[in-house]
Order: structure tokens, then C-alpha cells, then sequence
């Protein structure tokens, strides 16, 4: 569609939107340009909603367990523009999109003038001189309607490798905003070097994070394992629990807590480690040293620094039999003192950090700046070894051990790294979405943590590739794979089952649009609504239960609050009214299916108006449930008359 051809209001509100991205384009002092650069508002402008069916063959569950997750089978963009009532509402977006290697990418030239061709298009080859321009192209709007179905306070967590990382990156600090970036992850993918390479082996892969709004974000802490903890005890009985050795230099330099401390067991004067001085007070480590015994003074010993921490009456460098006595008796004894000096008395200084006073979980970094307090090290980059997030290999051989050797991947992501991703943001009872799901890894992750912390977070796939046999993957290997883990019957033996369900939805070519709806046969309606509906006053968490095909003439679903939903829709031939004789027959099913008194509705006419009736009509209610408005919605440029 030319300009010519758009309607005041959407010319009004695309010049609103350029006005925008000019005020932000550059203002981190970059921008992005390449070879067919599109601003991305204009192309999910053009991207319109899809008709969608409910797959019962490959769907998973109870009908309460289906309609908490979703895997879609179709084209990624056009899903998530379809997926309007789930914009705004996804806590975590984690996705491994194709690398461009050469192998794994595929674009549709067509898609520059129409982004809601099907076509998925052909290999990019890794010889193609506009390979990286057409990455840029495919990623830009994607990452656009991810940003969009974040909620506020939702994180996007994307896996890439060095061919595209730079660019990614660029990309990313464009469209969220480089202040918004939360962390760079460089995770261990392998721990054998490759010998084909003649320069540098690459063993490391990333993990790009960014806020939609890093004020709002939330970056949880992991739950501590025994393997965490086992650097603790309790040697000298503390009545507070177990510790382990802390250290008592500080980072930050302050001259007037660099002085010495003398041990109460050798006389030895100790001074703070590194260039740093002693992380605790004066006043409280005097405290500490006089709990093994004998007092201590302020003074002088000419050793260029502050007044040391000295034995009172003593002298540097030795201690009197009275004083090592008192203390070495408080060692056998315990427990010890907060301040310590090894277990024979003979070391230098140090602290307990008591496991009670640590956060309950443990922060999403391999280290922490300021270790014995549990203070977390800036997360803006890391490095995680291969034992905390598994290598590619693990990856493969998990899918393997689930669906049997012929999947045909050779890279997938191992479950410890989504796993720990996923407990890191995204909260117990939230929503993650993949848009390239490939193996279904993300749910499977999902799945695993709700069994272990017994939590309720739910998932949205969407996989538009096809394996060798041009069978779409989201079939053959993404629901496949997720249904063994449910049921617990995977391919080498049966394992623990995870429990859940989801249900399979394949996205339709045909556009949604007030024709295409009133053409649906029912079982097409229904699964349209199942698909689209949402409550204004929860939109988040509405889910309609289905009944089974056939069971009702009216009653297709209920929601939460045991209300019913009912279709007056036979075929698109067939009049659709909400009368008398329409109404008295909703009455009876909710009545024998043992429904609230409020009767949910859809109908073409209504001309019956009673107590407890929702109406909607068809098919405008349908429309605004899938985020359809011809005249001013975002996402859609349909032609209307100018007022």
C-alpha cells in the first residue's frame, strides 16, 4: 500500500511515529544503517493478524493444563502480532534465533514489500555479500514485537554467537535502549578446542539481556543448592549455624584503616591484604580481638601507618603465656569470635560469613564483589563456566535421550543454561515466551523448575521451520519433545514425568478481518476464541477451559469464575441471534452444566436483551479481541474512508 493510498488518520499517527524515531534515532550517538533499513513500526505496521486452529492431535493435557501453554506452528512475526492478548503481559522473552551461518537462516526478498507473505524463503548462504543486511532486516521487526509483548518490567534474553553479536548488540541498544541493557553472558559452550581452526578455537557463545525498562526489572536471585553450600560448617559449635572463612580486606581505599592487628596466639602483627584496609570499624574489630580474652589498645608502633589494634601492656612481635593461653583455650572451647585467625590460631585475621545472614539464593554471577556481606557484582557483563550453564553438547545429547537420534540437530542449547536464564528473570508464576523455539528447550525448562520449586509459570512457543521432509518442526520435534517430558516416555526409557500440558495452535494464512471471520465454520470460531479472548479486567491470566466437541449446541467453554461462554454460530449460512428461544436454551446448559449466572454470549444479532447477558458481537467483539481496529490499530493499514 502507497502513501496515496493511506487514510488521513493512518498518515496523522505514521508521521507521529517517525517524529518519534527521528527524536530517538541516535541518541546514544550511534545509528544503525544498512542496505534496506526499514524503520521497524512501519513494518509491523503492515503485518496483519492470522486465523489460528486449535491442533487436539498434538495437543497435550487436560483441557485445564492445555490452556495454560501454547506452542504455535507458523511464521514468528505474524504469531506474535496474533497473539494480541498476550502484548504487554510476558515477563521473559528467551530466544536463540538463527546465527547466519550459512545453514540456518532463511529470508524472503518479498518480505521487503510484504512482511505478511507466508513464504519463509531460501538459505542465505555464507557467501552472500548482503548476508548480514538481510539478518538486520529479519531481526529488526522481530525484536520490535518482542519489545511489544513484554510487559513493563520484562526482561528479552537472547542467545547469539560472534558472527552477528556486534550487530545484535547495536540493534538491541536501538530499539531498548543502551540503559537498558541488563547484562552481556559469555557462557562456556564447549571444553574441547577445536583443532580446524588456525587461529583462535571459539569455545564461548553469548547471552545478550535487556530490560524493557531496567527501573521496573527484577533480577531474582537462584535457589542455592547443597553443592552450593558445602563450603560451610560449623567447627567450633556457633550457636548462629554454619559459616564459611570470610575475607576482612576491604576494596575501597581509606588510609586511616590501614593499620596493624595483633594475633593474641604469636604476637605477629597482621596488616589488611592487597592495597585495601580493614572492612569493619575500629571500634568493632576491638570488640572481636578482646573476645579471645585479653584487652587491646590503640598505638602507636611506629610503622608508619594509623595506630594499631596491640595487646594492652604487651609488646609487638610476642605475647605473654597468660594472653596465648586465654586464647587458644577459647579455640578448644568455641566458639570463636567473629574475627579468627585460622584453625590452629596461627593465621592471619579473617571472618565468618554465616550462611543464615546470605541471601536465600545466590546472586546470577560467578562471583560477588563483596563476597562476605552478599553483595552481587555488577551485572553488566560474566562469564559462566560450562558447570554452571552446560555445553552445546549436553544440549544434544538431552534432546536425544528425549526424542531419539534422528532430530537431525547438531546445536542446541543445554537445559542448565535456560534453566538458570529463566529462574534468574522470570518470577514464579510468570510468562516466558520463545519465538524460535526450535527443540522446545525453554518449555522443557519451564516444565523442570515448576516440578522443583513447585511454581507456576507458564510458556508460549512459536517455531516456524520445517525438518528434511518439509514437516514443520513445531509438530515433529517442538511438541514432541515437550510431550515426553509431561508424560515422562522419552526415547531411551521412561523417566520422572513433569506433568502440564499445552495446546497446539497453527497459524492459518489467512488474515483476520471481518469477511474472514463471518466465513468460519464453527469449530473454527470456537477455536478463534479460545485463541483471542481476554478479560479487560484481567487480561494476563484469562484462560477459557474447553468443553468436548459436541457436548453442548451453545456451551463451548467456561472461564475461572465457572461462567460459561456460548456460540450461536452453526455455519457462516446460518442466522446467528441472541432471542428468546436462543436465550432459554444457554439457560438450561449453564443450569445442567452447573454454571455462575452469567451468560457470556457470541452472536451476530441480538435483538433479546436479559439479566446476567454478556453480549458479543460478531464479528466485532471477535476483531477487537485479536487487536484488529481498520481504522487506527498499529499494527494493520487497512484502507477505511477518511472522515
Amino acid at each position: 500500500m502507497t502513501y496515496e493510498e493511506l487514510p488521513r488518520s493512518a498518515l496523522i499517527k505514521l508521521l507521529q511515529e517517525n517524529d518519534t524515531a527521528l527524536k530517538h534515532a541516535g541518541k546514544d550517538g550511534i545509528v544503525l544503517n544498512y542496505s534496506g533499513r526499514t524503520a521497524p513500526w512501519q513494518i509491523t505496521r503492515l503485518v496483519k493478524p492470522k486465523l489460528s486452529s486449535i491442533v487436539k492431535k498434538y495437543s497435550v493435557g487436560s483441557e485445564a493444563e492445555q490452556c495454560l501453554n501454547e506452542i504455535w506452528d507458523g511464521e514468528n512475526l505474524s504469531a506474535m502480532v496474533s497473539l494480541f492478548r498476550h502484548r504487554g503481559k510476558v515477563d521473559l522473552i528467551l530466544t536463540d534465533p538463527p546465527y547466519n551461518t550459512g545453514s540456518d537462516f532463511r529470508y524472503n526478498d518479498r518480505w521487503d514489500e510484504d512482511p505478511n507473505d507466508p513464504d519463509l524463503g531460501d538459505l542465505v548462504s555464507e557467501d552472500d555479500g548482503s548476508r548480514h543486511s538481510k539478518w538486520l532486516k529479519f531481526m529488526t521487526p522481530r525484536l520490535w514485537m518482542m519489545k511489544e509483548m513484554l510487559k513493563p518490567g520484562g526482561v528479552l534474553a537472547i542467545c547469539i554467537d560472534s558472527r552477528e553479536l556486534y550487530r545484535l548488540g547495536i540493534l538491541l541498544d536501538e530499539i531498548f535502549h543502551e540503559e537498558n541493557r541488563l547484562a552481556i553472558i559469555n557462557w562456556q559452550k564447549t571444553t574441547a578446542p577445536r583443532s580446524d581452526k588456525s587461529h583462535v578455537s571459539t569455545s564461548t557463545e553469548y547471552v545478550l539481556v535487556y530490560a524493557k525498562d531496567l527501573q521496573r526489572a527484577r533480577t531474582l536471585s537462584e535457589v542455592r543448592s547443597d553443592a552450593d553450600n558445602k563450603r560451610y560448617g560449623n567447627p567450633d559449635d556457633d550457636p548462629k549455624g554454619i559459616w564459611r572463612e570470610g575475607n576482612l580486606t576491604a576494596r575501597s581505599a581509606s588510609e586511616k584503616d590501614e593499620y596493624g592487628i595483633q594475633s593474641p596466639f604469636t604476637g605477629e602483627v597482621h596488616y589488611p591484604a592487597g592495597q585495601g584496609p580493614w572492612r569493619h570499624p575500629k571500634r568493632n574489630l576491638k570488640k572481636w580481638l578482646e573476645e579471645w580474652g585479653s584487652a587491646y589498645v590503640e598505638k602507636d608502633i611506629g610503622d608508619g601507618r594509623a595506630p594499631a589494634l596491640v595487646l594492652k601492656g604487651g609488646s609487638v612481635g610476642s605475647v605473654s603465656d597468660r594472653t596465648a593461653k586465654r586464647a587458644k583455650k577459647k579455640l578448644k572451647d568455641g566458639p570463636w569470635p567473629f574475627v579468627w585467625f585460622g584453625m590452629d590460631g596461627t593465621g592471619r585475621p579473617r571472618v565468618k560469613t554465616y550462611l543464615q545472614k546470605i541471601r536465600k539464593g545466590k546472586v546470577p554471577v560467578t562471583y560477588w564483589a563483596e563476597e562476605d556481606e552478599g553483595y552481587p557484582a555488577n551485572l553488566d557483563a560474566t562469564s559462566w563456566g560450562y558447570k554452571e550453564s552446560g555445553r552445546t553438547n549436553d544440549g544434544v545429547s538431552e534432546l536425544t535421550s528425549i526424542v531419539g537420534p534422528n532430530h537431525g540437530f547438531t546445536t542446541v542449547k543445554p537445559l542448565k543454561l535456560i534453566t538458570k536464564i529463566i529462574q534468574i528473570w522470570c518470577p514464579p508464576d510468570g510468562l516466558v515466551m520463545d519465538p524460535f523455539a526450535g527443540s522446545g528447550t525453554t518449555a522443557h525448562a519451564v516444565l523442570k523448575l515448576n516440578e522443583e520449586q513447585r511454581a507456576e509459570r507458564r510458556f508460549i512457543l512459536v517455531e516456524q521451520g520445517n525438518d528434511a521432509n518439509d514437516d514443520p518442526y513445531a509438530r515433529t520435534l517442538t511438541a514432541a519433545r515437550i510431550k515426553a517430558v509431561i508424560t515422562g516416555n522419552w526415547a531411551s526409557g521412561q523417566q520422572p514425568a513433569l506433568g502440564g500440558g499445552f495446546r497446539f495452535i497453527s497459524l492459518r494464512k489467512e488474515k483476520i478481518d471481518a469477511e474472514a471471520v463471518k466465513a468460519l465454520a464453527r469449530e473454527e470460531m470456537i477455536d478463534l476464541l479460545l485463541n483471542s479472548y481476554w478479560d479487560k479486567s484481567d487480561k494476563a491470566r484469562t484462560y477459557l477451559h474447553r468443553y468436548p466437541i459436541g457436548s453442548h449446541k451453545h456451551l463451548f467453554a467456561i472461564n475461572s469464575k465457572n461462567e460459561g461462554f456460548f456460540l450461536i454460530w452453526s455455519d457462516p449460512d446460518t442466522p446467528s441471534v441472541l432471542d428468546r428461544v436462543a436465550f432459554k436454551a444457554i439457560v438450561e446448559e449453564a443450569r445442567s452444566a452447573g454454571l455462575a449466572s452469567k451468560y457470556h454470549v457470541y452472536a451476530s444479532l441480538a435483538p433479546y436483551t436479559g439479566a446476567g447477558i454478556e453480549f458479543y458481537k460478531i464479528p466485532e467483539r471477535v476483531l477487537e479481541h485479536v487487536g484488529f481496529n481498520a481504522r487506527s490499530d498499529p499494527f494493520t493499514n487497512e484502507a477505511v474512508a477518511d472522515d
